[in-house]
């Protein structure tokens, strides 16, 4: 044999020995080689991955329409600092046309001028979501009514709203600013 046989016999036993001990080229199962998860464990997986993305989903849609609702608050009642301060004027006003019947009972066109002021200023409010609340003939109710005193009234029910001291007002469905009244005891 030459030199370069020898070699290659030696390669050639050397590669048949590692073959063998690695399982291979040789008619001999191999070691199990290590398995991967089982079906059940993959389905196990897919279920959890599957549920937490529909809890996610759900969570997202939940975010959503809760910030659609926070949005839809804000348009309704995110004027309601502005339209309390209006509120004020309207004071102002009505005091001003009880005080011009005192003192000018004579001077009708003012007094006119200072009523189509109040019915302005009150359809503008209107206009932005906010009417009077009714007190005339009206029970006492603490959701709209703040009362001021009571007083004894023989022809009326105790709980009946007598006067009201200050005009309480609503924007859309909440109090902006509750009727000040005085009650029958």
């Amino acid at each position: 044999m030459t030199q370069e046989q020898k070699i290659n016999d030696e390669q050639g036993e050397n590669t048949s020995s590692l073959m063998q001990e690695q399982g291979q080229g040789t008619g001999e199962p191999s070691a199990p080689a290590e398995e991967g998860p089982s079906y059940e464990e993959l389905k196990a997986q897919v279920d959890e991955y599957k549920d937490k993305y529909l809890r996610a989903l759900a969570e997202m849609d939940n975010m959503r329409k809760r910030q659609q609702r926070q949005h839809e608050e804000v348009v309704k009642y995110g004027k309601e600092a502005v339209l309390k301060d209006f509120l004020l004027v309207y004071d102002a006003l009505e005091k001003s046309i009880v005080t011009a019947r005192d003192l000018y009972p004579d001077d009708e066109p003012f007094i006119t001028g200072l009523q189509m002021i109040e019915r302005l200023l009150l359809d503008t409010l209107k206009r932005h979501g906010v009417e009077p609340i009714q007190t005339q003939d009206a029970a006492f109710d603490p959701r709209y009514h703040e009362a001021m005193m009571q007083v004894s009234r023989e022809d009326l029910a105790a709980g009946t709203v007598v006067d009201e001291v200050e005009k309480g007002f609503m924007l859309n469905d909440r109090v902006l600013r509750p009727a000040k009244v005085t009650v029958a005891a």
